[in-house]
This record gives structure tokens, sequence and C-alpha cells, in this order.
């Protein structure tokens, strides 16, 4: 057998020992509250949720349908983890590699953030899988334009948009990299079977009225700009790799030279969706607050690049081993602290959370529960107890996949326990601290006869409020198989800034006739509405009509829209 044979099977071995690590990772770890809320997405299968594609349900379905606990919600993250390294090292083509395998294990395990997707089942996790064999398929098209370099393409592209939105940004920078791949028809041949496979959740959009796009793109509230949001992005981007930040980013420069560029179409590539992506978020930043996650795909590039680099450079591979195993440790030590509450030093999201669910369990006596404004404790208290949870959302708080499914049906005029972290909630029965350390006051009660209201949609006329006058025409309609009766609804008109924060509320009274009429079962009915209090509106730009159903907080049933000035 060859050496290079051996080196080969060294890297398998590791990648085989990764797994392992973090399979038992896994399975040791509780849940975190976003993958409780994609376990909740998995229930429910579609082509579609409210906060992101499928894909991340899809392997959560699968891997509880194989083992019923942690282990099952993340099962297929260890093996998509391993097999992107496994990519990244078949896209590296210099022979020199071979002669350096303990570097790129190294680098490839100690890049922190990039290592949390080996054993936390995210969006992000299959995001990487399917954007390093795009960035593998890639590379093959361009040295043979042959069938399987366009099927690998097409497929990875759809894949890549079935994991998360932000794909589009790796995908549109390596196009922009290579404009001449307009001109290749097998690559349109590529791009049409990526449309043709993402055909199912583009029609989930449609019939969503495209609801996940609108919240990503518009439906957010944002904050004014600070400071502190680009301040924070930018260290976001370097404390993510781990100790060999400065060398990863090293390395990306000396790649970015122009006469380098010009000649190596695939380092073109990879530079451009490096910088690409970091400066796309970086302009985020002055709109909004960045996630450290949301630039991740440039690890992919960066992984290669400071290899790459390292294979030609002694000096830099002594220091990139040095602080690789500095970080290495570093991630062992927080592997071990998100297993035992014990010995970490802090109180992370995945300590305590068997211990709550269950004592919530025994005070709610087993009966469903609806969480005001909390589609992560839901989900969490979901997945421990198996007890059917609904999330009550209200405009003070954010809309989920509760917003969107048929959980509410499940719920209504049954007796539940309802549970509300506001300060101001009275009648509580129930009475404990959810969350970490700590934990927060959560209150609640029993309710007989629950029936809420959400899916109602009332429309302004002309989808705008005129600023001067006191009474609006409103479009109410009712999807429910019952009747609803006025007299149970309290009507509110939100006035919002310009970032969509609510800045007042004007109470909105149908008529006295109004006031004690039903609006029958699938019905739609026109009305005229006063105002009081219209002075509100010259405080802000954006309107939106929000409906309170037998005393809960009022909901999001209208659209926003501007408000003008008569004209």
């Amino acid at each position: 057998m060859d050496s290079t044979k051996k080196k080969e099977q060294f890297v398998l071995l590791f990648l085989i020992v990764l797994t392992i690590v973090n399979l038992i990772q896994s399975l040791a770890t509780q849940l975190i509250f976003d993958e409780a809320y994609y376990w909740y997405f998995s229930q429910n299968p579609s082509w579609g949720y409210f906060d992101h594609p499928p894909m991340v349900a899809i392997l959560a379905r699968i891997g509880t349908t194989l083992f019923d606990n942690e282990l099952g919600v993340r099962l297929f993250a260890p093996l998509l983890f391993s097999g992107t390294i496994f990519l990244l090292w078949k896209i590296i083509d210099d022979r020199r590699k071979y002669d350096h395998v303990w570097i790129f294990c190294l680098l490839s395990a100690s890049v922190a953030l990039f290592n949390a997707y080996g054993f936390f089942m995210l969006p992000d996790t299959p995001l990487l899988f399917f954007g390093a064999l795009f960035l593998y398929g890639y590379k093959i098209f361009l040295k043979r334009e042959s069938t399987a370099a366009i099927l690998v393409l097409g497929f990875s592209m759809a894949a890549l948009m079935y994991s998360k939105y932000h794909a589009i940004l790796l995908i549109g920078f390596v196009v922009l990299s290579n404009p001449k791949l307009f001109l290749r028809y097998r690559f349109w041949i590529a791009v049409l079977l990526s449309l043709v496979l993402y055909i199912p959740h583009l029609y989930w959009l449609y019939e969503t009225d495209f609801a996940s796009l609108r919240y990503h793109l518009s439906g957010r509230a944002n904050s004014y700009y600070r400071v502190k949001f680009t301040l924070d992005y930018i260290l976001n981007t370097l404390i993510v790799l781990g100790f060999s930040f400065p060398l990863i980013y090293w390395a990306l420069y000396r790649f970015t030279r122009f006469g380098h560029l010009k000649n190596h179409v695939f380092d073109r590539a990879l530079v451009f969706t490096a910088w690409g992506i970091i400066g796309f978020f970086l302009l985020s930043s002055f709109n909004r607050k960045t996630q450290a996650q949301w630039p991740l795909l440039t690890i992919l590039p960066l992984i290669v690049l400071t290899f790459r680099y390292g294979l030609e450079q002694e000096k830099f591979r002594k220091w990139l081993r040095i602080t690789s195993i500095m970080s290495l440790v570093a991630l062992c030590m927080a592997r071990v602290i998100l297993v035992s509450e014990e010995l970490s030093p802090i109180n992370y999201e995945s300590h305590g959370n068997k211990r709550w669910t269950q004592k919530l369990y025994e005070e709610t006596k087993g009966l469903p529960v609806v969480f005001e404004d909390s589609y992560r404790n839901a989900s969490m208290y979901g997945f421990y107890t198996r007890v059917p949870v609904y999330s009550l959302n209200s405009v003070k708080h954010r809309q989920s996949q509760f917003d969107i499914d048929s959980s509410e049906y499940k719920f209504r005029h049954k007796k539940v326990a309802y549970l509300s972290g506001r300060e101001d909630f009275e009648d509580s029965i129930v009475q404990m601290r959810i969350g970490r350390g700590k934990g927060h006051v959560w209150k609640g009660k029993f309710v007989e006869d629950f029936s809420s209201f959400r899916k109602l949609i009332c429309r302004v006329e002309n989808d705008k409020i005129i600023r001067g006058r006191d009474s609006v025409s409103l479009t109410l309609v009712n999807p429910y198989s019952e009747g609803v009766g006025f007299g149970n609804l309290k009507f509110y008109g939100l006035v919002l800034n310009e970032k969509k924060q609510i800045q007042d509320t004007i109470n909105i009274f149908p008529g006295n006739k109004d006031g004690s009429r039903t609006l029958s079962a699938e019905s739609t009915i026109h009305f005229r509405a006063g105002m009081d209090s219209i002075g509100k509106l010259s405080e802000g730009g954006l309107f939106r009509v929000s409906i309170s159903e037998n005393g809960l907080p009022s909901g999001f049933q209208g659209d926003i829209i501007p408000i003008e000035d008569e004209e």
C-alpha cells in the first residue's frame, strides 16, 4: 500500500472517530431551544415552515423515527459534519496535502462554531454539508462539464435552498466570480434541475402567501442602528473561528491578490464567497442585530484556503498547529460543559430542561399547555413530555410556526393549562421558574374552555390609513367552522414606526349594531369602525389592526400598512 492511500485512510479513520465522538455528544447533551423547535417542525411534515425551509425537519423526522430521543433529533448532524470535512478534503487537489494530514485534521476539528454543527441539528448543519457538496460539484464542473457534474450541481443547489435561504449567497457569489457561467448551457441545465427539485417548496410558499419570505424580508421588527451591532458582528466573525482566526484571515488576504484570482477560477469563487458573505452581513449590521451563525458559510472557503496556504509556508503551519491545538482544548472543555451542568461555570440552554419540563408536567397534571409568547418553551416542553403544546403569540412578541400550522385547532374548547411570563398576569394557580440559571417566573392557570381566534383576518380598505380620519372600513374574514361573536373581540390599531416597533395603540370599535353581531362560520363581512385618539397616528408611519379575543393578548390578524396624509 502506497503512502497516499495510507494518508487517505488516516483521514477516513479521523472522520470515523470524530463521528463517534459527536454521536456520543448528541446523546449525552440535552436539546437546546432551537433544536426543540425544529423537532416540533418535524412532527408535522411539510414542504416548508414559518422560519425555514424543510431540510432540518426532514432530517429530524427520519432520525426520531429510529431513535426517539436527543440522538434521534441529531442523528444526521455527526454524519453530515464528517461528510462536510471529507468534501473539503477532496476539494483540495494539491498532492502536498498528504504530507500534512495532521494539520488538516487539527484545523477542521478546531474551528469553533463550525464544530458545534457536528452534533447540534440546526438549519446550518445541512447547509454546511450541501455547501461543501456544491463547491465540490462546481470544481468538477470547471474541469469537465460532465453529466455527473451537472447532477451534483443541480442537486446541491436545491438541497442548499431546502436547508436555509442564506444559501442563495453562496450560489450567487460563486456565479458572480465567474460570469462566463451564464454562457454555458450545461450550467443552465443544472439551474433548471435545481428549480424543478425546488418546486414543492416554491408551491408551499405560494400556498402560504409567502409567509416565510415576508417574515424574513419585511416582517421582523428592527431596531434603530447602534454601533454595537456592527462591533458585535465584527467580533463574532473573529471568535467563531477560534484561536486560529488571525492566521485564517491572513490566508484569505494572501489569496485575494488580483494576479492570483485572475488565473485561478475556483480560487476566485472561494475568495468571492468569503468576502462577499462577510460584506453582505456587515451591511446588514447597519440595519439590524446580526447572529453569529449567519456568515457561517464563509468557513468552507476559509478552511480550504487556510490549509492550502499552510502547504506553502512552514512557519505558518507551525503557528496553525499551535493555535488549532489551543482551540481544540477549549472545544473539548466546552463539550463537557454542555453535558454537565455541575461542571459548567455558566448556565447554558442545554442545562436543566428535563428538570423544569418534568416539574411543569406535574404542576399541570399532564394537561395540554398553552405558552404565551414562547414557541421555544412550548417546543421544549413538547419534546420532553410529549404533551400537546401551543404558543399563543401576541404582537409584542413575534410570529412562529404555531401561527401558520393547525395546532390552534387541536386546543379549541379543550381544558388547558395557560402559562404567561407577564408580571401582571393575575389569578395564577401554577407558578414556577423556566430557563437558564434562576430562570424566569412563569405563572399559569387552568382554562376550562380555551378559545382563541388567531387565524381571523382583518383587512383595511385600500390597505392604508388616512391621518385625521376617525373611522376606518374593515373586512373581517372568519376561516373557522364556528361563528365568532363580536362581543368576544376587541379591536386595536397599532401605530408603528419605520422599524415596525409599536409606538402607540388606538382603540377600534364597531358600531352599536355590530357589537352584538356574530360573524358566521367561514364568512366575510365588511363594516365601518370608529377610532379614538387619532392624534396618535401622527406619531408613526405604519399601522396594523390587532384583535384580542376572549381577553387574550392581541394577535397578528392585520397586515402592516402605511399611514398617509389626506390628499
